[in-house]
């Protein structure tokens, strides 16, 4: 199932929109779609700005289950690493980048949220954060690392072992810049955001986006690749097995047997 992701650039802004599925899971396409479209956009000197938004309730709801209950290393990592990857991409990336979390992000939806440089948030309905010890797998080190820098440890903790965040928590962790009621006043403000530094010049704005970031230049590449051999592993042991398996089933995971 390829990735179905529309763009349309309005104002200068490039405007990608998850529409994958009905609960904007991640495949393998995923990651290689969303980097094909962020080259273009920093190749087309009219675009200035990018904002990620999802649709149908959901920003992204994480990796599908299906594609890792059942599968081998190969096929785990190929859809992981592309995604992962894509995170180590947005780090060295010209262009600001501003995330609408418009619905649930969960997992990965989460994880691809924490690299961009304004974010978001939906007050109602949606919800922020990590359940991989949920399923039975451990959080990635490059997203805990960020996830530190933009909170307090304590905070990063709970939300490690499985706490999800409404919209109000977010903004008070210092995780999002502002809690919405409706998508059109997001959208306002991340156009909004990402047109107050137009007025620069583009060769300053990527250089000062690089100099933000330029603390995890050494660490994060290193630790993404770790990250994907390592969520290889635990999806296949017993324990990410049992999670998945009843994610995909409908059912609590019974971890009683499991080490």
């Amino acid at each position: 199932m390829a990735a179905t992701i529309d763009t349309e650039i309005q104002n200068q802004i490039m405007e990608i929109t998850f529409r994958m599925n009905e609960k904007n899971t991640v495949d393998s396409s995923f990651g290689i779609a969303v980097e094909k479209i962020l080259e273009q956009a920093r190749n087309d000197a009219s675009v200035r700005g990018v904002i990620f938004k999802g649709s149908n309730g959901f920003f992204s709801n994480g990796f599908d289950p299906n594609a890792f209950v059942g599968t081998g290393q190969k096929e785990i990592e190929a859809v992981i690493g592309p995604a992962f990857r894509l995170c180590g991409y947005l780090l060295d990336y010209p262009l600001p980048v501003a995330m609408v979390i418009n619905g649930h992000a969960m997992g990965f939806g989460a994880i691809l949220a924490l690299y961009g440089d304004f974010r978001y948030m939906q007050s109602k309905q949606a919800r922020f954060g990590f359940p991989e010890i949920q399923i039975g797998l451990p959080i990635p080190a490059a997203p805990a690392l960020m996830l530190q820098d933009l909170t307090n440890r304590t905070t990063c903790r709970d939300m490690i072992l499985g706490k999800a965040l409404k919209g109000d928590q977010a903004m008070e962790a210092g995780i999002v810049d502002g809690v919405f009621d409706d998508d059109e006043a997001m959208m306002k403000q991340a156009r909004k955001d990402l047109s107050a530094t137009f007025k620069f010049a583009p060769s300053t704005v990527a250089m000062n986006r690089r100099m933000m970031y330029a603390r995890y230049k050494a660490t994060i590449p290193e630790a993404i690749e770790q990250d994907v051999k390592l969520a290889s592993v635990a999806i296949m042991a017993p324990a990410g097995q049992e999670g998945l398996g009843a994610l995909k089933e409908g059912r609590r995971p019974d971890f009683s047997s499991v080490e």
